[in-house]
């Protein structure tokens, strides 16, 4: 992906049926792109830390007074702190919690093929689960791989939920709910969107029964999330995807328990001073009071500072690792008609080091950094795997931090 080639611009506008119609924008005679498209409904206020919820059945695409929505330019994205910026971002300009959008790409239909479905392409992007936006910049636009690289496809990029707002949890979360979530909301974004597009693609051309799921780096691991849930959720056998790509992520272990997320959103309470003997559901309330940018500002002086998903039995479920060696999870890929392609990006351990590394160079500072990745029985179970540094110089500490994530998520060496 990557855009660097500059096109005419002209607006053009889509209509969805009954669902109203949407202005995007058409790059010469050769693709178009509608940004911003809303998937759901804004997870703010009392909705920070639930479930998405679907857009109603009466909802219309249209600014309110008859005009088509306006999808000519991209939105905000979940408040992050950018590794790559330094900046906790958090309450205005790109960056806002109503951030379930999705960015879609077609190429343009001539008229010899006015009958023809485009196959399509869910990309879920990466970035530890804590930062990153739906294909935005422009390193990943697929603009120019549409217009002049001969991809005849819909490219789907899925906005969703990051870091303490995509994946706090806890046994609080799940009393709240009536058991109805704890934790994991950023994987149910992803899904809600794979339901939206598979209901709505048709209108941009799209065929809804030959979607390919694809990520790379947190969104691979996210590919993999959703299969599983798929091929394991209760009801009817349904598939929202045809084929999934998984591209230098996997999900490695056992994700952590709703204990481990629970002692992390205590400590999230702590760096807050909210009362440790409120119930439940008071304490969440406190919590849903704080900024986003505040929020997202807290998070470096986390000891647990990597929201990631974890093991809720509804979205993720225990015993993954033997289900993904038994005769029952490949006769589900079987039967399901299923294929998979797999790659990997060279020398990941060298961002992975750079990257809340250990700030000592001691076995209990690396072992933290560590255990933000994983549950505290595959850490240890990581930590007997390598040789420590004999010496105090930390960079050597750093490395081998580098190196456990990209050889257990990653790497093939």
């Amino acid at each position: 992906m990557g855009n660097t080639i500059s096109y005419n611009e002209k607006p053009f506008e889509l209509s969805l049926g009954e669902k109203g119609t949407i202005r995007g924008l058409q790059f010469d005679n050769k693709s178009r792109r509608y940004a911003g498209v809303p998937y759901a409904l804004p997870p703010t206020g009392d909705h920070r830390w639930r479930k998405p919820r679907p857009l109603p059945a009466s909802y219309l695409y249209g600014d309110g007074d008859g005009a088509p929505y306006d999808a000519t330019s991209f939105k905000a994205v979940c408040p992050q702190k950018a590794f790559h910026i330094g900046n906790a971002e958090g309450g205005s300009g790109a960056y806002s919690e109503d951030c379930l959008f999705v960015n879609i790409w077609t190429p343009i239909r001539q008229d010899y093929d006015e009958g023809k479905q485009w196959p399509v392409m869910l990309w879920l992007h990466g970035g530890w689960f804590q930062m990153g936006d739906p294909s935005q910049e422009p390193g990943m636009d697929p603009t120019e791989m549409i217009s002049t690289g001969g991809l005849d496809a819909i490219v789907v990029a899925i906005g969703y939920r990051l870091n303490v707002f995509g994946f706090l949890a806890g046994q609080a979360l799940l009393s709240e709910s009536n058991g109805y979530s704890a934790g994991n909301f950023g994987l149910w974004d992803q899904r809600m969107a794979a339901e939206w597009v598979k209901e709505n693609i048709s209108f941009f051309g799209g065929d809804p029964n030959n979607i390919t799921l694809a990520g790379r780096s947190a969104g691979a691991y996210s590919v993999e999330a959703q299969m599983l849930h798929e091929f394991r959720k209760p009801g009817p056998k349904t598939s929202l995807f045809r084929r999934i790509f998984m591209d230098s992520n996997a999900i490695p272990a056992q994700p952590k328990s709703l204990t481990d997320g629970q002692e992390q959103l205590e400590e999230l309470c702590s760096h807050f001073n909210i009362d440790a003997t409120l119930p439940a559901d008071r304490k969440l309330a406190s919590l849903r009071q704080i900024s986003a940018l505040d929020l997202v500002k807290a998070i470096p002086h986390l000891k647990q500072h990597t929201f990631r998903p974890i093991t809720d039995e509804i979205f993720i479920h225990s015993g993954m690792v033997d289900y993904l060696q038994s005769q029952e999870f490949a006769d589900e890929f079987r039967a399901r008609g299923y294929r998979i392609l797999i790659g990997e990006v060279l020398n990941e351990e060298t961002l992975y080091s750079a990257y809340n590394g250990p700030t000592e160079p001691t076995i209990e500072a690396l072992r933290l950094q560590i255990s933000n990745y994983y549950a505290p029985e595959v850490t240890d179970r990581i930590l007997q795997c390598y040789e420590l540094p004999k010496s105090d110089n930390l960079e050597e500490w750093k490395t081998l931090f580098g190196e456990t994530p990209a050889d257990t998520k990653v790497s093939s060496k």
